[in-house]
């Protein structure tokens, strides 16, 4: 493919899509057999002569170049959350327009969960097979999947660890943290085959009482040991991690530390109050 200019940075310089393939590969993100990507196109002004589509067309192009077999994509709609039916096929996912675009690709398939829905593109399938299982992180479902599939890597292209690591979520509920409880949504799911039934599916979210800490520290951690590989690209950067890696580093911190990822609580902040939306706004959060 010709390596055409994909976005400038502030400084000024044009960034490449061999740029962008260099810097993927400078982190492992193609020495995987499974690649979950969260997004956030927050690298620079996109070349105007490619277009929107044409732009988000290439930084898919340059995703499949790194030839890893399945890549995963968070496609998460929150539909119940909002009040909202869920239709696999038209709901929109509230996860940036790099993975919206990805969404609608014809190769891609995406999950039930009303909730919590993955897209997936590649070998892995099985993935996103299946009705929900009743938990967007008990077993069975996507993350429980993604979990025991092995060589599974995450990565960040332009999305902020500490905001968008919502595994670290499925891994709380493997451990079924005291701070978190079960919420149960209701709705009418839309399947591929567009046939249509009633549903109930639950996510582990925060008591109303309890406020997370900022993950940045363990960012900086795990950059530290070198198990979290970080490069700059244009004004945003990439970084990578296996994992079994975040599992056992986050699994460990918790079982050390009960309030390691959150600040300390008495057991009357342990209230079943589910925060999100509460004023009108959107849920876009677990």
């Amino acid at each position: 493919m010709e390596n055409i200019g994909l976005f400038s940075d502030s400084a000024g310089r044009l960034w490449t899509r061999e740029d962008v393939l260099k810097g993927l590969r400078a982190v492992g993100a193609d020495a995987c057999e499974i690649l979950f990507v969260h997004t956030a196109l927050l690298f620079g002004r996109p070349n105007r002569a490619l277009g929107r589509k044409g732009y988000l067309q290439a930084l898919y192009e340059v995703l499949l170049d790194l030839q890893v077999p399945t890549l995963v994509f968070p496609a998460f709609s929150y539909s119940f959350a909002n009040h909202e039916n869920y239709d696999v096929r038209r709901s929109r996912t509230s996860m940036g327009a790099l993975v919206e675009y990805i969404r609608t690709r014809p190769e891609v398939c995406r999950s039930l969960d009303p909730l919590l829905s993955l897209s997936v593109a590649g070998a892995r399938t099985d993935l996103t097979a299946g009705r929900p299982t009743g938990h967007s992180f008990g077993p069975d479902s996507g993350f429980d999947r993604l979990h025991r599939a092995g060589n599974v890597k995450f990565l960040f292209l332009g999305a902020d660890f500490a905001e968008h690591f919502t595994y670290i979520h499925y891994i709380e509920k493997v451990l079924e943290v005291p701070y978190r409880f079960d919420m149960f949504f209701t709705g009418n799911i839309t399947g591929h085959d567009g046939q249509t039934f009633r549903h109930t599916q639950a996510i582990h979210t925060q008591c109303g009482g309890v406020k997370l800490k900022n993950i940045g520290f363990l960012k900086s951690v795990l950059a530290e040991t070198g198990h979290l590989k970080v490069e700059r690209l244009g004004d945003g950067e990439l970084a990578c991690i296996a994992e079994e890696i975040i599992f056992q580093e986050v699994a460990g911190r918790i079982r050390r530390d009960p309030f390691s990822l959150v600040e300390p609580y008495t057991e009357r902040d342990l209230t079943h109050i589910y925060t999100f939306g509460k004023d009108g706004e959107r849920v876009t959060h677990c």
